[in-house]
């Protein structure tokens, strides 16, 4: 069956999606350039194949209210007081949560260096409260094991893992009776967006966020409402104002 955005969707009476023709065809062009690869074929007829322009969407993330109630029904258990302070300071993935090696903390110096998505390591940043967190968990931490891994499973003393990181944000956010947008790349999204609306500028955002370009963090994160952007636009003017000499600004009109 062909793909067409006006055809209904296969088993459905509504039309095929943006989604649903942009994942058919991701599959279809990783399918033939596997064969090719492979010289099982020769050419690849999905090669020029061209996938559907999705609309943009706003990745907010995790809400500020709901962070912080997560945050302090968090507080009872050091590790993940600390596991979701580090993730909001750093809006790292959850690899870089089960992947965090002790070695690789600095807490002298308020930063550590993560290890992400095939290895990639990038140096990230957290808070004075952030490293309180991360010594208080240090300090009552259980590692008969000697793990190398800083953030460990409770009962097995071992390294958590993807699913261990997620089910700590799901039972934190069901105490909270929170239901959706709880996730670790939920936080992620908020991390990100609350740079860019602190005023920091692209580059430096998308280096902080392990992104491939400044146009991948600007196309997810980079969307921002009216009111977003005359909030940014009145902090920059303060700023310039604050530093402005009175007899400069008097000699510039």
């Amino acid at each position: 069956q062909s793909l067409d955005r006006d055809s209904p969707a296969p088993g459905r009476s509504g039309k095929v999606s943006a989604y649903t023709i942009h994942g058919y065809i991701r599959a279809v062009k990783a399918f033939f350039h596997f064969l090719k690869k492979r010289k099982i074929i020769l050419t690849d007829p999905a090669e020029d194949l061209e996938k559907p322009k999705l609309p943009k969407q706003q990745r907010k993330g995790i809400s500020v209210e709901n962070a912080e109630k997560m945050i302090d029904a968090s507080m009872i258990n050091p590790r993940d007081y600390a596991i979701l302070l580090f993730t909001r300071d750093t809006g790292c993935r959850a690899g870089g949560i089960y992947n965090l090696l002790t070695e690789n903390l600095d807490l002298q110096h308020n930063k550590a260096i993560i290890c992400e998505k095939g290895d990639k390591e990038r140096v990230v940043f957290f808070t004075t409260e952030t490293t309180w967190a991360l010594t208080m968990y240090l300090s009552v931490r259980e590692n008969p094991n000697q793990e190398d891994h800083f953030f460990l499973n409770e009962s097995t003393h071992k390294p958590l893992t993807y699913t261990g990181v997620y089910q700590i944000y799901k039972r934190i956010a069901k105490q909270c009776k929170i239901k959706s947008k709880f996730s670790p790349h939920q936080w992620r999204h908020a991390a990100i967006r609350s740079w860019l609306l602190s005023g920091m500028n692209l580059k430096s955002a998308s280096e902080i966020a392990g992104h491939s370009s400044e146009k991948v963090t600007g196309d997810i994160y980079g969307t921002l409402n009216e009111v977003e952007l005359q909030e940014i636009y009145n902090q920059t003017i303060a700023r310039q104002l604050k530093s402005c000499n009175p007899d400069d600004m008097k000699r510039s009109f």
